[in-house]
């Protein structure tokens, strides 16, 4: 009796086992990301490179996703200093509908920086009565974002030489807010923030330049998101669905305990 009770419960360690473990491999996984607000829905592939120093995600954006245009140079620097300035500046308001809690900022763009890496950021600004307050900022190395439209991810935040501190915002239901492009540092270059293929409200997108850009309003609004900084990923999951090889265990811990409990009962007979 003793040997068969001991057969059930390695019978019942070999079926929990691969229970266990999908619960825990469950438990590991990053959640599937909140998109708080954003006028275009960012891309699920797979990021092709990450950010040292700054908390920056690259993608490349999948085949459903169109965007109208480039906002010409929405960030620009002459020369290596960056003494010879160009008010080139890109800024998109809005209302948002509900509040929450973002993190992360996700926006389509490309850099160019023939002199070496520099910096641009975004800048995150609320409206209290006729003043726009400072609420955080992202910053986007151009080292790390190619030519061409990447999405870029990162968090919002504020640094001082090479530390980055993380500092989500609280957007508040009913509440006007503006994201602006702005120089932050390093060598001569631009960046340029790609539209989104959906028409914007009168007077929501502007672009102020002298050159290398066109100053005036913009048809499109500047492309981004609100997120939580989850998993972009929009296809259903399988969830706990086991393995095949999961499956095998499973059953043969079925049987297992099967054939202990005949064992069990032929002796009690």
């Amino acid at each position: 009796m003793f040997s068969s009770v001991t057969a059930a419960r390695a019978a019942w360690k070999a079926f929990a086992a691969p229970v266990v473990a999908c619960g825990l491999a469950a438990a590991a996984t990053p959640a599937t990301a909140t998109i708080f607000f954003g006028n275009y829905n960012p891309s699920n592939t797979a990021a092709t490179s990450a950010g040292v120093g700054l908390p920056l995600v690259r993608r490349a954006p999948d085949a459903t996703q169109s965007f109208d245009t480039a906002a010409s140079s929405s960030t620009y620097c002459a020369n290596f200093f960056c003494t010879f300035f160009y008010g080139t500046t890109v800024t998109t308001t809005f209302t948002v509908d509900s509040t929450f809690v973002a993190s992360h900022l996700i926006v389509p763009i490309s850099t160019v920086s023939p002199y070496g890496n520099r910096r641009a950021g975004f800048n995150i600004e609320r409206l209290d009565g006729a003043d726009w307050v400072g609420l955080g900022f992202m910053q986007v190395e151009s080292g790390l974002v190619p030519a061409g439209i990447h999405e870029v991810q990162v968090a919002f935040g504020n640094s001082s030489g090479s530390t980055f501190n993380p500092a989500p915002i609280q957007f508040v239901d009913g509440s006007t807010y503006r994201i602006r492009t702005n120089h932050a540092a390093g060598a001569a270059g631009f960046m340029s923030w790609y539209l989104s293929d959906q028409a914007a409200a009168t007077g929501q997108s502007f672009q102020r330049s002298t050159q290398p850009g066109v100053a005036g309003p913009l048809a499109y609004q500047p492309a981004f998101a609100l997120t939580d900084g989850g998993d972009l990923v929009y296809a259903p999951k399988t969830g706990g669905v086991p393995e095949p090889a999961s499956w095998a265990m499973m059953i043969a811990g079925f049987a297992g305990i099967g054939a202990a409990l005949r064992r069990r009962r032929l002796v009690a007979a």
